[in-house]
């Protein structure tokens, strides 16, 4: 429980330094030095991006994380585990670069009719492949318990590198046409130092070594593997369909402003991020062992820990909101229940904790898979119904509404298979936590009318909000870890001031 702690508080605190980045290129940046179209196009490359990562790895991570226990062994460079993680995640980019070649010209056509994604398609290609190796060697260190590299070059060094490129627009260096080149370089270097540090860890070897894959187990990994590219695939749809439906039924400025604005959801679910990557190892270890007692006091503290956080988050977002788009152009005003909305379907995330993770590594993972796949054809009906009546609010609603379904069957399938029902008095505190809390601090009078009193308004709102929240959050204990993360940043605080 102790690595759990420090590799989720350590990744946490590169998180959030890493949105911290963001911000500034996302909510900044980007929306003042470039066009909605520009925005649209970049978030849809991603998706796509996305969504062929998890196809080109043929379910290899998830597979090789639920049966890392069957190859490590550093003595032996861990029986030719990245030698086929290699050979199978580069024959899966291979094929889907050759479906992409292929179907080019309906992937385009299905898009936003502007020239700009056609200029600019075949971009696709090496942000996939640096992203497919990058989620290959994290997925390696992971299993060996490093959590805080990947999670240091994903969320913290890939954003800061995205906001140095930037720096090349706003100082009139490069137009939109060259900056594209070095945001591929920015959003794919990390791939770079994460190979370097996986060669530092204990046993690396890519060397073949097919020792491990007798016809049995081959049997049972190619399985998992199969199930999780349902899985995954399903997962990344959810995500990023949203994002390439607004392009195909409204617009890429649509895309700009939508994506603009979903970055506030993203914002609220790293520290189940975080927490998800330090404890996997751990539950993979436990269900091994068969202790589940365990896990179960895992799950129990994710909710309650992420929801938490969480609160806080959504309280600073939504408190702020009309501040926040002081700072954006008028055309970006339609983002504001986009805001609320996708924020309110991650809160029920948070609050399920980590039942997808615990689902996908237990015995009852084909589970996980019919439950994903289901969403595809959900996921796509709510947008096509909804984007064309609501636009961008359509599709928010859709991705809330999807959230909210496949966690609210992940929860009910543990509970009934695995026992496992983490929802305590604490749950219900918290949110009467932020609500009492959020009616207090909007209370405080605004102060508006020029850029400058804006910042201040945040600055003082968000003080008192953390101030508040944190107060009554630390001395109801309901997270006795929080607490004592609470009392040990206190004793830091205080100890470097009598210094």
């Amino acid at each position: 429980m102790n690595v759990i702690k420090r590799q989720a508080f350590l990744s946490t605190i590169f998180s959030y330094g890493g949105v911290v980045v963001g911000f500034i290129s996302q909510f900044f940046l980007f929306p003042t030095f470039f066009d909605k179209e520009e925005i649209g196009l970049l978030n849809v490359l991603l998706s796509y991006m996305y969504i062929l990562v998890q196809i080109s790895s043929l379910g290899f991570n998830a597979a090789g994380s639920r049966f890392f226990v069957n190859f490590r062994d550093a003595k032996h460079g861990h029986r030719g585990f990245l030698f086929l993680g290699l050979m199978v995640c580069l024959s899966g980019f291979l094929l889907c670069s050759i479906g992409v070649i292929v179907l080019k010209d309906w992937i385009i056509a299905s898009n936003d009719k502007s020239r700009l994604f056609a200029d600019n398609f075949y971009f696709l290609l090496p942000i996939t492949l640096a992203t497919v190796l990058f989620n290959m060697f994290d997925n390696y260190a992971k299993n060996l318990y490093d959590t805080i590299t990947g999670t240091f070059l994903g969320q913290f060094v890939q954003r800061f590198l995205i906001l140095l490129s930037l720096l090349l627009v706003v100082f009139n260096i490069l137009d939109f046409s060259q900056y594209i080149w070095f945001w591929v370089l920015a959003v794919s270097f990390y791939v770079l130092p994460m190979i370097w540090k996986a060669t530092k860890l204990e046993g690396f070897s890519l060397k073949p070594d097919f020792s491990v894959m007798t016809p049995h187990f081959t049997r049972q990994f190619t399985t998992y593997s199969f199930l999780t590219i349902l899985t995954g695939f399903s997962s990344m749809i959810i995500l990023y369909i949203d994002k390439i439906m607004l392009s195909k039924l409204s617009s890429l400025g649509d895309t700009g402003v939508y994506s603009t604005a979903a970055f506030f959801g993203s914002v609220m679910g790293m520290s189940l991020i975080a927490l998800n990557k330090a404890s996997t190892p751990i539950i993979v270890d436990s269900f091994a062992s068969n202790d589940l007692d365990k896990i179960k006091t895992i799950y129990k503290k994710s909710c309650t820990t992420s929801l938490i956080v969480g609160c806080w988050i959504f309280l600073g977002i939504y408190l702020n909101i009309d501040n926040l788009f002081e700072f954006l152009p008028p055309d970006f005003e339609s983002g504001k229940w986009v805001i609320i909305i996708l924020s309110i379907g991650k809160l029920f995330d948070l609050a399920t904790g980590l039942n997808g993770t615990i689902l996908a590594l237990s015995p009852y993972y084909r589970y996980d898979t019919y439950i994903m796949v289901s969403l595809i054809g959900l996921t796509i009906l709510l947008n096509q119904i909804l984007i064309p009546i609501y636009g961008i609010n359509g599709a928010a609603i859709a991705l809330a509404v999807a959230t909210i379904y496949y966690n609210g069957i992940r929860y009910a399938l543990l509970w009934w298979k695995l026992d496992m029902q983490p929802f305590t008095i604490d749950i219900p505190k918290v949110l009467l936590i932020m609500v009492l809390s959020g009616l207090a601090v909007s209370l405080i009078p605004v102060t508006g009318g020029t850029k400058f009193k804006t910042v201040i308004d945040i600055a003082y709102r968000s003080t008192a909000i953390t101030a508040l929240y944190g107060v009554i959050i630390y001395w109801s204990k309901v997270s006795p870890e929080l607490n004592t993360a609470m009392r040990s940043l206190w004793q830091n605080i205080t100890s470097f001031g009598k210094k």
